[in-house]
């Protein structure tokens, strides 16, 4: 998915420099109050955002596909939702809500590789998005299948998240963990959502990762903050993550709904919000040393993971039986038993000895 073009807007305004890496001190060896009472707060975490939370936003996205079901044809091809463009000719949103950014790495997984421009980067996966929406703006319909594969709510939905949405930086998964594990970068992410009432993006400009370790990113993310995070990259998927040009974390807080009920409405103006730009979030220094991924999230990454897969054929398409959108697909994987069927990469289970 990584040819679709993009290109930053000319005359934008500069994105957020870089935040300079330092040399974290080891953590402390910690007493068995403080391993006690650090696993109370990644379980409420887990619970209130995979639980509560994300119960809560998948109960608003089956009211949009039923009671309040939104129809094709509510935005116009030209609206910033569609094109990622901001009104009166000032470029693409994209690079103008990037909020905060890490120094680009001089060191990838595979050598010759090297990540596009800052600004390339996240509007290409702005635009992956945006494309989404735009499968609802036709009248009459494109018919639901494998030309639209989803609900005109949820495409709709993707534009508060493309377009409205934040987004912050990283090279790697090693890299965030640093940053996520720090108490201070936490607050000020919690505080930037709590006043901008905006959808979060976390996005990383390694693309040769191991899926496995996004899995386990994605629990962290999780148990960290008390939001669901769902994964999407260019690798095998993992979870309930979908493809995108670049490894893409989505911290689903919820503000979405919002923007999606004032179109549902017919307002099409409120929604399209200005660019929050640099300098306003993350003045701080940022990053400690981390203990990784424990037993616990490896855990949590493993259920998720195992859920999607026994589901076979449908895989991460929750809100949609892929069996009836993609049926020709499904009459072959029942043909074939699903041999040449390729799911979600496996995730061992971390509770089970290994076999040495």
């Amino acid at each position: 998915m990584s040819d679709i073009p993009a290109s930053a807007p000319a005359g934008a305004p500069a994105l957020p420099h870089p935040h300079l890496p330092h040399t974290a001190l080891s953590p402390a060896r910690r007493r068995k109050r403080a391993w006690v009472k650090e696993r109370a707060f990644l379980v409420q975490n887990i619970v209130r955002g995979n639980l509560i939370h994300n119960t809560g936003g998948a109960l608003h996205v089956m009211r949009l596909l039923t009671l309040h079901k939104m129809p094709a044809g509510l935005l116009e091809p030209s609206h910033p939702w569609v094109s990622g463009q901001m009104p009166d000719g000032q470029g693409a949103v994209w690079p103008c809500n990037v909020v905060f950014r890490t120094e680009v790495a001089t060191e990838w997984a595979e050598a010759g590789y090297a990540p596009e421009s800052d600004e390339v980067l996240v509007s290409k996966v702005g635009k992956f998005l945006a494309t989404m929406v735009g499968k609802s703006v036709p009248t009459p319909e494109i018919p639901h299948g494998t030309r639209r594969r989803m609900p005109h709510a949820i495409n709709y939905l993707h534009g508060a998240v493309h377009y409205n949405g934040l987004t912050v930086l990283f090279n790697n998964f090693a890299e965030a963990l640093e940053y996520l594990a720090d108490t201070r970068f936490r607050k000020e992410l919690r505080r930037m959502i709590k006043t901008e009432r905006r959808e979060v993006t976390l996005v990383f400009r390694e693309r040769n990762y191991d899926p496995v370790e996004y899995a386990y990113f994605s629990a962290f993310v999780m148990s960290h903050l008390p939001w669901f995070a769902n994964v999407n990259g260019a690798q095998r998927r993992v979870m309930w993550g979908n493809p995108s040009p670049y490894p893409a974390v989505n911290i689903i807080n919820g503000n979405w709904v919002a923007d999606t009920e004032r179109l549902r409405h017919g307002d099409t103006t409120s929604i399209v919000r200005s660019p929050v730009g640099p300098g306003l979030y993350f003045q701080g220094q940022y990053g400690v040393a981390t203990r990784g991924v424990n037993k616990l999230e490896k855990t949590h990454a493993f259920l998720i993971n195992n859920w999607v897969r026994r589901r076979g054929f449908r895989g991460g398409l929750y809100f949609v039986d892929r069996r009836k959108v993609e049926a020709e697909k499904f009459q072959q994987y029942k043909a074939t038993g699903g041999q040449n069927f390729i799911g979600n990469e496996l995730i061992q289970n971390p509770l089970r000895r290994q076999k040495k």
